[in-house]
């Protein structure tokens, strides 16, 4: 008798509980806004899960969201379809001020003359653009208060640093919100984060402003937003952030302020902007790896910086690939590759010392300068691996220039373990002692074969194929012959290997201007080009040969046109 009514008091309280789990089910509600109808009155309505969608058109409002777990959407997610205007535009546009909020598929303006940008705190490197910029230094600090240094909005906008500034979005102390699919364009920040964590900005477009991390933001996740003529700022304290494949270009590039770290910056592309990433005082190790930066006036500038690693970075056509200043230290500088810089490869001032470079490509006029900077270790513990230049051994860096005389280039390495004989003499008391040699180059006849079962995928890791083996480019006029080209010839070059790889040139074999410096591919100089062809795959590349001025040469010249290729 008992065992039945405790039967039926459980089903009772099963009856109960579905119920009221049941009641949850579905509650959910899809709040539609038309034009002519307001924002801000559909999420004042709204609930936690609730999604208010907003129809095609354009809308003038400042919006503050104020409940948790909404999410605020254009109708097909299409920047170009709704616009949002700030009826204030000393305020944000998107004000979020709750947890786990979503705003996607808007084009934002906060009615802003845009002409200048913020500049970043504490950046050591904060003024001009791209190969023009002033010397290390010598730019003015920004800063991140109400009046920003030389931006021209001092005497328009006052911000007293409490709550949110005027921005497209911004998020005040909150947490794990989303910001994705927007346009933002005419805001004094495009994204403006307070002290917020665990948020996500993905596919963003920003034009004339950006990113801005501020004092103690952690955590959060930056992918794949472009940044037109503006910068990315991390603020100082925040921590564990991660800026992955985003693109800057014509702006300030990446900078992070001073006192925080474990950040990760990887996968960038960085073009003509002022620096492409700067760095002032971490107090933990950031990671820079894996970017491209071209055409920036430093490619990648630390200042006051400790225990950081930077590889696998391509840095190309800038002032400066690589500066350290103001006691850089036990730092890691690896596998970077740096070309073509108009000062140095590198340069080292202000004590920066104990510093670990190696297995790094530089081809540069200069590739290293120094200045009250000795004691940095420039390779490694000899020990077998593929090095940056696919010798057998990994060692010190490969030191070339444009000239094809670099120390790398013309040095013996009798025994071809891929160690030049001799150290590389850096600065009068540093030294490179075990310097990357030039890989052998072989000729001769493949041969193949398979017995019982083939195998799939037997093919080494990196193996190119080129379609021709000579390229005549003619006969040509001598004298009086500034821009005369020879007629495109097509190389198709096949990546044969199992992973995808970059491809790099190199002229050898003839120190004549007429290929040392005629050379196009592709419609870039030799040494400025730079290809990725993804395995199994094939590319068609147009080579020129364009007579250099004043060259006035009688006879046959020959040289190599050697590719280089190395996984990705």
């Amino acid at each position: 008798m008992g065992d039945r009514s405790n039967r039926r008091r459980f089903s009772t309280a099963l009856i109960v509980i579905l119920f009221l789990l049941s009641a949850g089910v579905g509650s959910a509600e899809i709040i539609y806004v038309d034009p002519g109808n307001s924002i801000q009155a559909a999420v004042n309505n709204s609930t936690s899960e609730d999604i208010v969608i907003v129809k095609a058109g354009e809308y003038q409002e400042n919006i503050v969201v104020n409940v948790s777990g909404v999410k605020v959407s254009s109708e097909f997610e299409n920047p170009e379809s709704v616009l949002v205007r700030a009826s204030d535009k000393n305020s944000s546009v998107f004000q979020v001020k709750a947890d786990n909020v979503t705003i996607s598929g808007f084009n934002i303006s906060g009615l802003w003359d845009t002409s200048r940008v913020p500049e970043a705190s504490g950046s050591a490197n904060s003024s001009g653009q791209g190969n023009n910029s002033s010397g290390p230094g010598d730019a003015e600090e920004g800063q991140i208060s109400g009046q920003v240094s030389g931006s021209g909005f001092d005497t328009l906008y006052q911000w007293d640093e409490i709550g949110c500034p005027s921005a497209g979005i911004c998020l005040e102390q909150v947490n794990n919100c989303t910001i994705e699919n927007n346009t933002f364009f005419e805001n004094r920040y495009g994204v403006y984060l307070q002290n917020s964590r665990n948020s996500t900005l993905l596919k963003n477009t920003f034009f004339r402003n950006g990113i801005w991390l501020d004092e103690g933001c952690g955590k959060n996740l930056l992918i794949n937003n472009i940044i037109e003529e503006s910068n990315l700022v991390i603020g100082a304290h925040c921590w564990d952030n991660i800026m992955f494949q985003n693109r800057l270009s014509n702006g300030d590039g990446i900078s992070i302020a001073c006192c925080g770290g474990n950040n990760l910056v990887s996968r960038n592309e960085i073009i003509n902007c002022s620096t492409g990433i700067d760095i002032y005082d971490v107090q933990a190790r950031t990671v820079l790896r894996d970017n491209l930066i071209i055409g920036c006036g430093n490619g990648i500038y630390l200042s006051f910086v400790f225990d950081s690693r930077v590889y696998n970075n391509t840095i190309s056509n800038g002032s400066t690939g690589i500066f350290l200043r103001e006691d850089c230290h036990d730092n890691e500088l690896s596998n970077n590759t740096i070309k073509a810089s108009n000062e140095s490869g590198i340069y080292l001032l202000d004590y920066s010392a104990d510093n670990r470079i190696y297995n790094n490509y530089f081809n540069n006029s200069i590739n290293v300068k120094t200045e009250n900077a000795r004691g940095n270790i420039w390779n490694t513990t000899q020990s077998p691996g593929t090095n940056i230049v696919g010798g057998s051994n990994l060692g010190g860096n490969f030191w070339a220039n444009l000239e094809g005389t670099g120390f790398s280039q013309v040095s013996n390495d009798s025994d071809s373990d891929g160690i030049c004989d001799l150290p590389y003499n850096i600065n009068g008391s540093d030294f490179d002692y075990l310097p990357l040699a030039r890989p052998p180059f072989a000729t001769g006849v493949d041969l193949t074969v398979t017995i019982g079962m083939s195998e799939t995928n037997n093919t080494s890791d990196v193996s190119i194929e080129i379609d021709r083996n000579t390229l005549d480019f003619g006969t040509l006029l001598s004298g009086q012959s500034t821009g005369q080209s020879s007629k495109p010839q097509v190389l198709k070059v096949r990546n044969t290997g199992k992973s995808n790889v970059s491809l790099s040139a190199e002229v050898t074999g003839s120190s004549d201007p007429v290929f040392s410096e005629g050379i196009y591919i592709s419609s870039l100089f030799w040494s400025d080009f730079s290809e990725v062809i993804p395995n199994n795959t094939s590319k068609d590349l147009e080579v020129v040969l364009k007579v250099p001025a004043n060259y006035s040469g009688n006879g046959t010249e020959k040289g190599s046109l050697i590719f280089l290729a190395k996984r990705v």
